[in-house]
């Protein structure tokens, strides 16, 4: 048989066709009066397009690229040859990035191909921060908006950015969406919202009328958050919309360490294993999997979302081996181990690898510096310390790790604080602490690092709160 595509033709086997797809089997041996004809007109077809997948029909090899993808897509979804529907959506999903993703899903909306729709959405959620205020988020019509903005699973850091999201599709074209500001903001969780700062942002609006829109929903927000039960209107100011999504809520994590019964001897300590979550916004504990190794002294670090567990030791066996712990699978594994066995060590996050610096290593004051490359999963020596030191506080801020306080080699609790920098990686001193620490904790907070407690010889156990700031 011949079938007339376009302005081309191209001669065919029908039992070759037949066996090929739902969509020949019925042109061709289903009764219908194009079974009987030597030639075939097929309609809504490039003939380019048809060329190619008349060659995968005949070879099972089909040739995609970006430049003839959606056509084969839809031509194959069309004529019903579902593997080749099945690559393109394969290779539409290794394109995918903030740029294109937006795009992606309303193609795959218009071709209703439910695989790659379900992808491509998954993938706006995960990356919002990156696609939001790109050319085709700001292109998205109002009910596509409103979709992406009522997800659970939006990946966010806090509620504020849904709503500058949105403002910035309002923004874009102000004079003909200002109209819809009531049901974009619908799916914003205002109890959320920092209200300083949401004044802060509503008083820079240029615009007069979107200005005093906005003032009179937050407060009509504020009335009805005062008084949530005597307003019966559902609507997005209800103060009920508190609780954050499930991206953004904030969790804590205690992994390991040691227990003793009250009054109990050192000796008696004895490592755990245990790990406990806290939820920072329903204010409560809960236990997960329990790490492999039970450890006390082990550092703890986090990135790329996942919870790392480096060293530490147990009856003074001290421990070389890392664990990670994946929140959505919710169970651990060993990755690679470091170099040295450490334990009382510092740990940070830094340009996304994480560092181990000194501890105690083996019989000794380690002043090592590793770092863990977590997608080449590797361990590598990159330094040393200016001085060793164990039982120390550690964080990094902008881009510099900070080591704090601890015992020297000889025994003696530090006042010194230096700054390590992974990129010369040179060190450099800071102004001492008032007061000697061990054990403390150290975090960093709005260009300021905080060290916090701890243990001295002379004084005990610490409850004084020192701040370093970068500004002062």
């Amino acid at each position: 048989v011949r079938l007339e595509v376009g302005p081309e033709a191209f001669a065919v086997h029908r039992l070759v066709l037949a066996a090929s797809s739902p969509y020949f089997a019925a042109l061709f041996a289903g009764g219908m009066k194009e079974s009987g004809r030597d030639v075939v007109r097929i309609a809504g077809v490039e003939a380019g397009t048809f060329h190619t997948l008349l060659d995968f029909i005949y070879t099972g090899v089909v040739s995609i690229a970006e430049h003839n993808v959606q056509e084969l897509i839809v031509a194959a979804d069309m004529l019903q040859l579902t593997e080749v529907v099945e690559l393109c959506c394969e290779f539409l999903k290794g394109q995918i990035d903030p740029l294109n993703c937006i795009g992606l899903f309303q193609f795959s909306e218009q071709i209703a191909c439910h695989d790659l729709m379900e992808f491509t959405e998954s993938y706006i959620h995960a990356h919002f921060l990156e696609v939001q205020g790109g050319e085709e988020f700001l292109a998205l019509t109002k009910e596509q908006l409103v979709k992406i903005l009522r997800s659970e699973d939006l990946s966010i850091e806090d509620e504020y950015q849904v709503f500058t999201a949105a403002m910035q599709w309002i923004l874009k074209d102000v004079g003909k969406r200002k109209k819809y500001v009531v049901e974009v903001l619908e799916p914003v969780r205002f109890p959320l919202l920092p209200a300083q700062r949401l004044l802060k942002y509503i008083e820079s609006i240029p615009d007069f009328s979107l200005r005093v829109a906005l003032q009179t929903l937050l407060k009509e927000y504020c009335e009805v958050s005062k008084s949530p039960k005597e307003n019966k209107v559902s609507s997005f100011l209800q103060a009920s919309k508190g609780r954050p999504r499930r991206k953004a809520r904030k969790y804590l994590y205690a992994v390991g360490g040691y227990t003793r019964l009250q009054g109990g001897r050192w000796s008696d300590s004895r490592a755990l294993s245990c790990v406990e979550r806290f939820d920072t916004f329903s204010h409560y504990w809960t236990t997960v999997s329990s790490l492999h190794q039970a450890r006390s002294g082990l550092g703890v670090a986090v990135v790329g979302g996942m919870v790392y567990a480096i060293g530490g030791e147990d009856n003074s066996m001290i421990f070389d081996c890392t664990e990670c712990y994946d929140p959505v699978t919710k169970q651990w594994t060993t990755v690679a181990s470091m170099n040295h066995p450490r334990c009382a060590l510092g740990v940070c996050t830094c340009y996304g690898a994480i560092y181990a610096l000194g501890g105690w290593v083996g019989a000794e004051i380690g002043n090592t510096i590793e770092r863990f490359d977590p997608e080449e999963n590797c361990w590598d020596v990159v330094g040393s310390m200016a001085m060793p030191r164990y039982c120390f506080g550690c964080c990094e801020m902008q881009g510099l790790i900070y080591v704090v306080g601890g015992i020297s080699s000889e025994g003696v609790e530090l006042r010194s604080v230096e700054v390590y920098d992974p990129m010369s990686k040179r060190w450099s001193e800071l102004p001492p602490m008032g007061t000697r620490r061990a054990y403390l904790g150290v975090a960093a907070l709005n260009d300021c690092i905080y060290a916090v407690g701890g243990w001295n010889e002379s004084q005990d156990a610490l409850a004084s709160v020192e701040r370093y700031s970068l500004e002062e």
